[in-house]
């Protein structure tokens, strides 16, 4: 095969993943477009009374039906910003200068401020990214093909990894859809027993049926894993810690913190993902320093401001047999946390 050739194969290669990528960013169009057309097509036209002469129609029901259109219409277009958000904001890579060489003198210093090492205890490095060093919490995507600065995980809903500039994006994605589907639930409920209990056209009722079932099923899935996301968040903690930190080496007790990059306080925690501006947590609006997702342990993480927190780290280390070097203990109360990558 020509060099021509091959290189013609590698783009219907690219183009045939991406279509299939593109899959599932379809699907949550199609979903959203369904709950959305039942609730305001048919449940709230219900409550409109429309072909009901205008001196027949009850004023409560028109008046329900009127505030459940604006309370919609506000979750939908903050649900619709954030998922744009979420999918078009880069998550954040290593920056591509000289100093985040693996080779060059400088990552040395750098390294210094970071406490994630390799099982040997030597400083991480990125094979795949041009033999790079990476920093705290930063993990390799094989499907974007790019280290991501505080990786949680690679989500094909939003055909994007979710990291450290949109991570405050995903997570109020997740909260307008927990308050769009409870909202759908709770009240096209009424229509339901409605339509049951009146002659309905058939389509009418199986609409109502079908978007009330539709939207229970996917508010007990994304309650429980936003009310996840909540507890990773208070926990310091993104998902692929939780899956290969904690599951696979910490065992459950409380009077070590879950992360070691948890902060003194819960808020401090829940600052950073939704920013410093407690009037901006659930606006999508970018509240993080640009410069940000590089080194996370501060003044007040609690391995610096707490002694005892360093020292069961490291006496940790001798419980659970891990490697010289995965929870060493420095001369300030850090611990560097072993990484399987």
């Amino acid at each position: 095969m020509s060099a021509r050739s091959k290189r013609y194969a590698e783009q219907e290669d690219d183009r045939t993943l991406w279509t299939t990528k593109m899959l599932p960013v379809l699907f949550i169009a199609m979903v959203a477009t369904i709950v959305t057309v039942t609730y305001l097509g048919v449940h709230c036209q219900l409550l409109l009374q429309r072909g009901v002469p205008v001196s027949q129609r009850d004023p409560r029901q028109v008046f329900k039906g009127q505030i459940q259109i604006f309370l919609y219409g506000i979750v939908a277009v903050l649900w619709t910003i954030c998922y744009s958000r979420a999918t078009l904001t880069r998550p954040g890579t290593i920056p591509n200068t000289p100093e985040w060489s693996f080779d060059s003198p400088q990552t040395e210093a750098i390294s210094s401020l970071n406490i994630e090492k390799k099982r040997t205890g030597e400083r991480r490095q990125c094979k795949w990214c041009h033999n790079k060093y990476k920093p705290d919490r930063c993990h390799h995507c094989r499907v974007c093909r790019v280290c991501i600065l505080k990786m949680d995980h690679h989500c094909p809903w939003i055909y994007n990894c979710v990291g450290y500039r949109n991570h405050k994006f995903f997570f109020l994605l997740l909260f307008y859809s927990v308050l769009a589907l409870q909202l759908v639930v709770w009240t096209m409920w009424e229509s339901v027993r409605y339509t049951m209990k009146h002659e309905s056209p058939f389509l009418v009722m199986f609409a109502v049926l079908f978007g009330e079932t539709l939207s229970i099923f996917l508010a007990l899935l994304i309650t429980g894993f936003f009310c996840f996301h909540i507890w990773l968040m208070l926990r310091a903690l993104t998902t692929i810690e939780f899956c290969e930190k904690t599951t696979k080496r910490m065992k459950p007790d409380a009077s070590i913190p879950t992360s070691a990059y948890k902060k003194a306080s819960w808020i401090g925690d829940v600052q950073e993902v939704l920013g410093k501006d407690f009037f901006l947590w659930l606006v999508p609006v970018t509240d993080l320093p640009p410069d940000g997702g590089l080194t996370f342990v501060s003044e007040t993480t609690m391995l610096t401001t707490d002694m005892h927190v360093g020292k069961a780290y490291s006496s940790r280390q001798h419980k659970t047999g891990l490697p010289r070097g995965g929870l060493a203990t420095h001369s300030t109360p850090r611990a560097a946390v072993s990484s399987s990558e």
